[in-house]
């Protein structure tokens, strides 16, 4: 497809196609004439990523850089592409702090007891600072806690995984930048639904008048 019908298809006007080739977040088209070139699927699917990006997450151009940079490179893994996504999804959650010092002393025994990979991540440094907030007015969470809600958490994300790389209409693979693509509009909107989820749950039993279970005394403490 010629850049007009690129531009209809993607929803983007060719004056944005043209700034985000300058600013190397597309690559470029198959040369057809001195001044034309032709796109592909691959194109519309980086068109539909960065608008996601800008829309959803607010995402600066040079944010988005760094994730094309990694889907386009071969020597990087799709890894690469979605932890610098998180990183953004971190920011837009509001949950991106800068580290408070030493790591939370529940993070290493959460990792241990779900056998997650005791490596450093956004998302650990995320869970961290959260602790550490959570210590601060008083809402301390103990290990069981923790693990309990680390076991729904595991069950979830088995099941985006499962979506993200799900085969497309086309019963294709997906694109590195589809894949991208379902992981920040999953995580954004599936944070949404269990926030919503759990307040219809608190307003539920609240009304329908249920007592809480009495608490166990070798559970260390609660969300």
């Amino acid at each position: 497809m010629l850049l007009q019908e690129l531009a209809e298809k993607s929803g983007t006007s060719a004056a944005s196609i043209k700034f985000y080739r300058r600013e190397g977040l597309l690559p470029p088209g198959r040369r057809v004439t001195a001044t034309r070139q032709e796109y592909d699927e691959q194109h519309l699917s980086r068109l539909q990523l960065i608008q996601t990006l800008r829309e959803l997450v607010d995402a600066p151009i040079s944010r988005i850089r760094e994730i094309t940079e990694a889907l386009d490179d071969p020597d990087r893994s799709l890894t690469d592409a979605l932890a610098t996504a998180q990183a953004l999804i971190l920011t837009a959650l509001g949950i991106d702090s800068p580290a408070t010092g030493a790591e939370h002393p529940s993070v290493t025994g959460l990792l241990a007891a779900m056998n997650w990979p005791d490596v450093p991540s956004r998302s650990r440094q995320a869970l961290s600072d959260v602790l550490h907030q959570l210590d601060s007015v008083g809402a301390a969470s103990g290990h069981d806690v923790l693990v309990r809600f680390a076991r729904a958490m595991e069950d979830i994300a088995v099941s985006d995984l499962a979506s993200m790389r799900a085969p497309q209409d086309s019963a294709a693979a997906p694109s590195d930048d589809l894949i991208v693509i379902r992981a920040v509009v999953g995580t954004i909107a599936y944070d949404r639904l269990i926030s919503a989820l759990r307040m219809l749950a608190h307003a539920s039993l609240t009304v329908r008048g249920d007592k809480p279970p009495a608490r166990d005394p070798h559970e260390s403490g609660r969300l």
